[in-house]
């Protein structure tokens, strides 16, 4: 067995399951709260991807750590982490825009109406006023 690369392996899982389930939290948050009012979409894909590339990352180290040897709490911390957040966040993205995609179509959608009410309404005017003229 080598070195390990952390003098307290069990610290690996911990720190970095916390990080990973509050970025979780943080975008379940926008998710939740602003995508389906069509806001902060931008913001809420790239805090995912962000999220997404770290757990990547993890889940390499992981397997890299497991194949050098490293001990169970090493290994095991970054490639748990990694498996759980690669799945989720890569899985939650596309959830994501497609809720994204759909508040945006709702919008079109209600915009279409409002203008389609709207020229109807001045379509008849102007005819009103052509006969009372004549």
């Amino acid at each position: 067995m080598n070195e390990p690369w952390i003098s307290n392996p069990g610290m690996v899982g911990g720190i970095l399951g916390s990080i990973i389930g509050i970025l979780g939290g943080i975008i379940g948050t926008l998710a939740g709260g602003f995508v389906p009012r069509g806001k902060a979409n931008k913001l809420t894909l790239g805090v995912n991807t962000f999220a997404f590339v770290l757990s990547f990352v993890s889940l390499v180290l992981g397997i890299v750590a497991y194949l050098s040897g490293q001990p169970y709490g090493i290994w095991y911390g970054f490639g748990l982490c990694g498996l759980l957040g690669t799945s989720g966040f890569g899985g939650g993205f596309w959830v994501i825009l497609k809720r994204a995609r759909d508040a945006e179509l709702r919008k079109l959608m209600s915009e279409d109406l409002t203008l389609g009410g709207n020229e109807g309404n001045l379509k008849s005017n102007t005819e009103e006023k052509e006969v009372s003229d004549e």
